[in-house]
């Protein structure tokens, strides 16, 4: 048995959404499974994640968001510290006459990964999908990794982060894998950027998605364009010790890729790799 490394994340913060509405409130406003949530709060299951988003009325990110039901009537949600205010002006502008207390918390964001989670860590859902488990916990925790550990965790695994990898309206939910990670309910009714996101899955329209790279050396700055020979096939959004993460053009993501002029190589791990069309050529 390998013990999980633990870090406080600064970088992320909390928000709880208490009352008797926050159900049918966020329902219509986070693209997660919030039915199921409500389900499992029923059966007094408290000790789970669920993984969302927030999405402007046209589709683009927000954030991404971690749900946690902490009673039957309270939910935290997990969100960037950076986009935090924003988003709780967002929500406050959409309670009209809900009866829901919104509400910033002070309690920490502590992350285990690698290992065997500690007591007290609730496993986060996409750990099961991209095969490494990791979780969280808002109660200070005895450190063990730096923030920077989490990142190259990661990376290695394609798993982006908003605020931290890209930012509030950059990217698309899906462009972010957020369709391969069950963060998305397709089934239920209209939320905030319900109607693209559908149209997306459902036609196939879809272009980019981001996907984990390898180099060697000097890393390519962000914003950098990965180049399929002398094609547009990317863009660099984050590195870490010889890891990273790229919006790619999922079209060219097969042949010589470079980034400022230095070789890279694609790392698409297998919870991606069946997402991904065959490229065919004439």
């Amino acid at each position: 048995m390998t013990t999980a490394s633990v870090t406080a994340l600064p970088h992320r913060a909390l928000i709880a959404v208490s009352g008797p509405d926050w159900a049918k409130f966020l329902k219509g406003l986070c693209t997660a499974h919030i039915d199921t949530i409500v389900e499992e709060t029923e059966r007094g299951e408290f000790h789970r994640l669920y993984y969302g988003a927030f999405l402007r009325p046209q589709g683009k990110m927000i954030c991404d968001v971690l749900l946690h039901a902490v009673s039957a009537d309270e939910i935290w949600l997990d969100v960037p510290l950076s986009e935090r205010d924003d988003l709780l002006a967002k929500l406050n502008m959409y309670r009209l006459r809900a009866q829901v207390t919104i509400t910033a918390l002070d309690h920490p964001v502590c992350v285990a990964f690698g290992g065997d989670l500690p007591k007290g860590f609730m496993t986060d859902p996409r750990g099961s999908i991209i095969d490494a488990p990791f979780g969280f916990a808002y109660a200070p925790q005895t450190a063990t990794a730096f923030p920077d550990d989490w990142r190259i965790f990661r990376y290695a695994h394609s798993l982006a982060e908003a605020g931290t990898d890209f930012g509030p309206d950059d990217l698309y939910a899906i462009d972010a894998n957020l369709d391969l990670l069950a963060a998305i309910d397709f089934h239920k009714g209209c939320y905030v950027g319900q109607e693209l996101t559908s149209r997306m899955k459902r036609r196939g329209q879809i272009k980019n998605r981001i996907l984990g790279f390898d180099y060697i050396g000097k890393a390519p700055a962000a914003g950098t364009e990965i180049l399929n020979i002398d094609k547009r096939a990317g863009e660099v959004l984050a590195t870490a010790q010889g890891h990273g993460l790229a919006l790619m053009r999922i079209d060219r993501r097969e042949g010589a890729l470079t980034a400022e002029g230095r070789p890279v190589s694609l790392n698409i791990p297998p919870w991606i790799a069946p997402a991904l069309p065959e490229i065919t050529t004439e």
